[in-house]
């Protein structure tokens, strides 16, 4: 199976030793790495840092062999569609690098809910972008990417993994705030805050439910519970629409939830 070996990651950059530059691979993580980064290739039967996972803290060390070949590496994000999706039928939009190949017609995206397990896969043309449709809010999913030309269908790329949100094309002046989409967002920092060593935070209002409107003050909170993750990874803290918001003054919106659902992808 096609891999990417990439050195450890110390916030915005990958560090590698011996870089050359793979002309088929780009690292797996959204917002760390960029397209053409060295990555590090080593001789046959040695050893370096191979990445399997979506988390900073899944590092497996593997032999590699000389070249990675045929790799369509997969990078994955949620994405912001212009209209509401409904809750029942989230959506999640993957990018992915083109095969260096000029054989290839088609991609095939493969996912599913178990880690190696792929029990739907779509066969999405000659693109490097898709939404999935048809997923459930709060389930993580696996995604893969394979590559199709005359010759046969190409191993799969690496694997990420991520979990849609609460009304996952959420859209700025058409989707009303409500308590979920906060609920949600607690959730994911959280478990990213003790991921990295930091205690769960508590928030105002702790059981928000429909009968409690979203203020400023929630967001607010979320911002601070994320930034502190941020600073504790060395990583330059996410910007966001209404910097300052006041209570009673500055009302919740779309726009807010967007910023916190991207920073949050950002380092899962």
């Amino acid at each position: 199976m096609p891999k990417v070996c990439v050195g450890r990651d110390t916030g915005r950059r990958v560090i590698v030793r011996n870089p050359v530059k793979l002309a088929d691979t780009v690292i797996h993580r959204l917002g760390i790495a960029r397209v053409g980064d060295p990555l590090a290739q080593l001789g046959r039967g040695q050893l370096m840092t191979c990445c399997y996972a979506n988390r900073m803290d899944h590092w497996f060390r593997q032999p590699v062999g000389w070249r990675v070949r045929r790799s369509v590496v997969l990078l994955a994000f949620l994405g912001v569609c212009v209209t509401p999706a409904a809750a029942s039928a989230e959506t999640l939009k993957l990018t992915w690098n083109a095969s260096a190949s000029p054989e290839v017609t088609s991609y095939i995206v493969a996912y599913g809910t178990s880690s190696g397990s792929y029990t739907t896969t779509i066969n999405v043309g000659n693109q490097t972008s898709y939404t999935v449709t048809g997923l459930t809010a709060g389930a993580r999913y696996y995604f893969a990417v394979q590559a199709v030309s005359p010759g046969g269908t190409s191993s799969f790329s690496n694997q990420v993994s991520s979990i849609p949100f609460t009304d996952s094309a959420l859209a700025s002046g058409l989707t009303t705030i409500r308590a979920a989409h906060i609920n949600d967002l607690r959730s994911r920092i959280n478990t990213l805050r003790t991921a990295n060593g930091l205690a769960a935070q508590s928030w105002t209002d702790p059981t928000l439910s429909t009968a409690i409107p979203v203020r400023a003050q929630h967001i607010t909170e979320l911002r601070a519970a994320l930034n502190d993750v941020y600073l504790k990874l060395n990583m330059a803290l996410p910007t966001y629409t209404d910097p300052v918001m006041v209570a009673h003054v500055t009302p919740a919106k779309a726009a807010h939830i967007i910023d916190l659902r991207k920073a949050v992808v950002a380092i899962e």
